[in-house]
């Protein structure tokens, strides 16, 4: 009974899960160059890009450009600054045709696992964005 009830929800959960998103969080970025630096991350309005701000301006990832994400610290960038106690808080997007990747620590886990889940839900649709199939448009969600 309890798989039933939790099954319905999954739909809900992503939903949450992308708002959180937009809300946006500061993260911990990692980058080939310096030491990590916090930085905010959110997703753009139109659910095709991650936006961050760092020292250099306004930086953003188009998610169609993104090939996978890797959970924990297995990227050449994350063995710079190996942080062996976060690795469950670590995550990395591969873009580029798996030659870069951005490579980001959260919080906790459960927002760990709130980013994971909702920019799984949006590169597994294969746009960077949610298809038209599921009720979603560019302007958001339609109903007939």
């Amino acid at each position: 009974m309890a798989d039933l009830v939790s099954y319905g929800n999954a739909d809900r959960d992503t939903e949450q899960a992308l708002i959180a998103l937009k809300k946006g969080a500061q993260l911990l970025k990692y980058g080939r160059k310096g030491k990590p630096k916090f930085c905010p991350f959110r997703l753009s309005h139109d659910e095709s890009s991650l936006i961050w701000i760092s020292s250099s301006g306004e930086r953003s990832l188009k998610l169609t450009l993104v090939s996978r994400i890797i959970p924990g610290q297995r990227t050449a960038v994350f063995r710079r600054y190996l942080r062996p106690d976060k690795d469950y808080l670590s995550f990395s997007l591969i873009y580029n045709n798996g030659k870069r990747s951005l490579d980001l620590i959260c919080k906790d886990k459960v927002e760990t696992e709130v980013w994971i889940a909702g920019l799984k839900a949006l590169i597994s649709s294969g746009q960077g964005g949610r298809s038209k199939i599921d009720g979603w448009s560019e302007g958001g969600l339609y109903v007939e």
